[in-house]
């Protein structure tokens, strides 16, 4: 009885045995060809959300994905915070990213950690503003021509104007070295035209209400103004929001810089003449372009400066389609 059992015992384990192996077989394939993580590389602008870095993120990524890379992206929610900026950056690059793609809040607050990650050899390419310190084989640029910026606004500006009134800067900030740049090139370039006069240099502030303080102060203060070159986003935005809002509401052309969905629709409403611009897109693409370089270990490329453009009502399908 016993052997009898064992005979019907042992056929229907040896039948179990061979369709476990037979499973395994079929999985054994799955598990060796497993895909592998895309190496990273890391992008911390100043902060998200805005149209800017959203069109500068689509350009990190298309050329990311072009090299079997992916993006790292993630940024404070403020402007202004360069803790936790270099808090995101750091972790990133200590996780693994093989490069560093960073808008500094303050290029100056920065600086300790752009060190340490050059000791590292780990590249790093700087977008929307100037480094405040030497290249190098690990760090690099890709930002706007912002000396470019400020000839443009004040072409524009003798142009609207007929060259002649009084004239007012808004938004001067030395946590964001372009704007300084851009001022200072502006009034390089008004000096060739004696009949206008740069009445007032104003500070500016990444928070839009105070940036719409100052320029009602500055507009309170100098009732002839014919025209305001604001020299960042928000500072565009305080002035656009400051004539607004004044009653009367004074006659003031406002050229504005930088590119962001609120401040075009501002353009195409007439609300401001016009603004001064570098492709986000384009910029973003770039700079992973040259993390790419770094990431594959050749030397970084030489500073790029992306070239600036005037958007207006009159030219804004043109831009948007090229």
């Amino acid at each position: 009885m016993k052997t009898s059992t064992s005979r019907v015992v042992r056929p229907i384990v040896a039948i179990a045995m061979g369709a476990a192996l037979g499973s395994l077989t079929i999985l054994l394939p799955a598990f060796r060809t497993a895909p592998t993580p895309a190496p990273v590389i890391a992008f911390v602008p100043r902060t998200s959300g805005t149209n800017f870095t959203e069109d500068m993120h689509h350009g990190a990524e298309a050329a990311a994905k072009s090299a079997g890379y992916q993006i790292y992206w993630n940024a404070p929610t403020r402007g202004d915070d360069v803790d936790r900026q270099i808090a995101i950056a750091e972790r990133a690059v200590n996780k693994g990213a093989k490069a560093l793609v960073l808008g500094p809040t303050n290029p100056w607050g920065v600086t300790t950690m752009l060190n340490e990650f050059e000791s590292r050899k780990v590249p790093v390419v700087v977008v929307q503003t100037e480094l405040p310190m030497p290249t190098g084989p690990y760090l690099t640029s890709v930002a706007p021509d912002q000396v470019q910026f400020g000839r443009i606004a004040a072409s524009r500006i003798v142009q609207i104007t007929g060259g002649a009134g009084e004239v007012a800067i808004v938004g001067l900030d030395r946590g964001t070295p372009e704007t300084l740049v851009r001022a200072k090139s502006f009034i390089e370039a008004m000096k060739a035209y004696p009949g206008i006069e740069v009445v007032a240099q104003a500070p500016g502030s990444v928070q839009t209400l105070e940036a719409e303080q100052s320029a009602r102060e500055v507009i309170g203060e100098f009732p002839l103004l014919k025209a305001v070159f604001a020299v960042s986003a928000n500072a565009t935005e305080g002035v656009m929001v400051a004539i607004e809002n004044m009653n009367p509401k004074p006659l003031i052309l406002l050229v504005g810089c930088d590119r962001d969905l609120f401040l075009v629709d501002g353009v195409l409403q007439g609300r401001i003449d016009s603004l001064v611009t570098a492709d986000p897109y384009e910029t973003g693409y770039e700079a992973v372009h040259a993390a790419l370089v770094g990431a594959g270990g050749h030397l970084l490329p030489p500073p790029l400066h992306m070239k600036a453009e005037l958007l207006t009502r009159q030219n804004y399908a043109q831009i948007e389609n090229h």
